[in-house]
C-alpha cells in the first residue's frame, strides 16, 4: 500500500464497482479511492481530496476511458443533491450493479458457505422515474415566491426545485398547487439563518390508485396566518387531508417530532396495495414506491410459499403491510412493533379489509416471542423487516436458539443483512437472495432472503 499519498496528488485508477452511496471504487496499490461520478470500467483521472486510515476519496477531473453504460443525465440538479447518482448509468446496468452491491455485502461480512447461485438478477421497475408517494422538502422564499428545495450534497446549501422528477403525478400536481397558493398568501416561511418564520417544512403523500392525497405542514412555531392557508389546501385538487404539526428545534434532523393536528379533511387518506385497501395517517410508514412495494411483497409471498396451515409471525410490521398482504394465505398472522400508533393503524388496516386471522402487538419484540412461545404459538415463518441499523442482537441471539424453521428477512441495507446473517450462519442457511429495486436511479437496493434451519 502507498503511504505517501497526499491530498491534492493527481493519479489515474481503474473504477472496478460501486459503492453503497453510489460512488466509484478503485484502488491505487491496493488503497480503496472513492470517486463521486465514477463508474466502473471507467479509467479516471483523479485529484485526492481526503486522505483516511485505509482509504482516499478522490474528486474526478478527467475520464480518460469512458464507460460503455455511461449515459447523460435526465435530471442533472438530481445529481447536485447527491440523491440520483446512479441515473449517469444506464439501467439494465444499475440493475446488475445492486446486485453486485449484495454480494460484495456478503463477500465483506458473511462468514458461512454461500452459493453464488442464491442470488437471483434484481427485479425492476417499469417507471424509473416520478415513483415516489410522498415528499418532505424545506420551505424557502426566494425573494418572490414560495420555493422548496433538497440540500446541496455535503452541504447546508438548499437548492430550488423547479421540477418534481421523482415525485408521482398525484404529488407532483398537489405541490405545485400549495407553492402557488403559498405564495399567493404571502405565508411566513422560516429563515434558518436568522430562525425566524413560521412554515419550515412540506409532507406530501398521494396515492395514484385511489387520487388521494395528504398536505402536512411543518411549522417552527404556531402562526395563524399559516394554518388558515393551509387549510385553504382542501380545495385543492386531489387533497383530502390537511395537518399540521411543530417542530422548533432548529438542530433537529427528525422532521415529525411531535403530535400531527388534523386542521380540514379526513384524518387518513386512502390507498391500495394489490387485493389490500389501506388508510394511513401522515405519520405512518409506508414503503414510498407503490408499485414497487407490490413486487417486493409478491417476491415474499413467493418465497413464503404458504399452504394455508401455518402461524405467520411479522417483526418489526410498521402498519402491518407484508403479514396482511400473505393473511389469506396463512392460517393466523401476528404482527410486532415498538410504534404504538403503527399497531393502531394494522388493527384498523385489518378490519378494514375484513382481515379476521391476523393480530398485532405493540412493544419490545423479545418479551413478545417470549410470551407468545408460553403461549404455544409457534410460528412456522418469521418475517423481519428492520430499520437500516438491522435487527438488534438479542432478537437474534432469539432465532439462532429457536426452533423456527423458516425466516425471510427484508432488508434495505445489504452491510447489516449480511452482518445479521453471518450472526446465525451456523444455525440456518441462505436458501435465496433477491434483490428488488425500490428506487431507481439511487444506490439504495431492497432485497428477500429466505432462510432455513439446518
Amino acid at each position: 500500500m502507498n503511504l505517501n499519498l497526499q491530498v491534492n496528488d493527481n493519479i489515474l485508477i481503474s473504477i472496478k464497482r460501486i459503492g453503497i452511496n453510489g460512488e466509484g471504487i478503485g484502488y491505487y496499490r491496493r488503497l480503496a479511492v472513492f470517486v463521486e461520478g465514477a463508474l466502473p470500467g471507467e479509467e479516471a483521472e483523479v485529484r485526492i481530496v481526503e486522505r483516511k486510515e485505509g482509504y482516499a476519496v478522490g474528486e474526478l477531473i478527467r475520464i480518460k476511458k469512458k464507460s460503455r453504460h455511461r449515459v447523460l443525465p435526465q435530471y442533472p440538479l438530481m445529481l447536485e443533491c447527491g440523491g440520483c447518482t446512479l441515473q449517469i448509468l444506464d439501467y439494465p446496468e444499475q440493475l446488475k450493479e445492486k446486485q453486485n452491491m449484495l454480494k460484495e455485502a456478503f463477500a465483506r461480512y458473511y462468514r458461512g458457505e454461500l452459493d453464488v447461485k442464491v442470488f437471483s438478477e434484481t427485479i425492476g421497475a417499469r417507471e424509473t422515474w416520478g415513483y415516489r408517494n410522498k415528499t418532505q422538502l424545506p420551505v424557502r422564499h426566494d425573494g418572490e415566491k414560495v420555493v422548496v428545495g433538497m440540500y446541496q450534497h455535503g452541504t447546508n446549501r438548499l437548492v430550488y426545485l423547479d421540477e418534481y422528477s421523482l415525485e408521482n403525478r398525484i404529488v407532483a400536481s398537489v405541490l405545485k398547487d400549495l407553492l402557488d397558493l403559498l405564495t399567493k398568501n404571502n405565508v411566513s416561511v422560516y429563515n434558518p439563518r436568522i430562525r425566524r418564520g413560521a412554515l419550515r417544512n412540506i409532507i406530501i403523500r398521494g396515492f395514484e390508485e385511489t387520487e388521494e392525497a395528504q398536505v402536512t405542514g411543518v411549522l417552527a412555531e404556531r402562526d395563524g396566518k399559516v394554518l388558515k392557508v393551509l387549510k385553504e389546501a382542501l380545495k385543492i385538487k386531489y387533497v383530502k387531508s390537511v395537518n399540521y404539526t411543530l417542530n422548533p428545534d432548529p438542530k433537529t434532523v427528525e422532521i415529525i417530532t411531535g403530535e400531527v393536528i388534523n386542521l380540514a379533511g379526513e384524518k387518513k387518506i386512502k390507498g391500495k396495495l394489490g387485493h389490500l385497501d389501506f388508510l394511513i395517517s401522515p405519520s405512518a410508514f409506508f414503503q414510498l414506491n407503490t408499485k414497487q412495494a407490490l413486487a417486493l411483497y409478491e417476491e415474499v409471498k413467493k418465497q413464503a410459499n404458504l399452504q394455508g396451515t401455518e402461524n405467520v409471525l411479522d417483526l418489526y410490521c410498521g402498519i402491518g403491510s407484508i403479514g396482511l398482504y400473505l393473511a389469506d394465505k396463512a392460517k393466523e398472522v401476528r404482527g410486532i412493533d415498538n410504534n404504538p400508533e403503527n399497531i393502531k393503524d394494522a388493527g384498523e388496516f385489518a378490519q378494514l379489509n375484513g382481515i379476521k386471522n391476523a393480530k398485532f402487538y405493540a412493544g419490545e419484540i423479545l418479551p413478545l416471542l417470549q410470551q407468545f412461545e408460553k403461549e404455544g404459538f409457534v410460528p412456522d415463518l418469521v418475517i423481519v423487516d428492520p430499520p437500516r441499523r438491522g435487527m438488534e442482537l438479542d432478537i437474534l441471539n432469539y432465532l439462532r436458539k429457536s426452533k423456527i424453521r423458516r425466516i425471510i428477512y427484508v432488508s434495505c441495507n445489504p452491510s447489516t443483512l449480511a452482518k445479521n446473517l453471518d450472526h446465525i450462519n451456523r444455525n440456518y442457511e441462505i436458501e435465496a437472495v433477491v434483490p428488488v429495486d425500490l428506487f431507481p436511479n439511487t444506490p439504495h437496493v431492497e432485497c428477500v432472503v429466505l432462510i432455513t434451519k439446518l
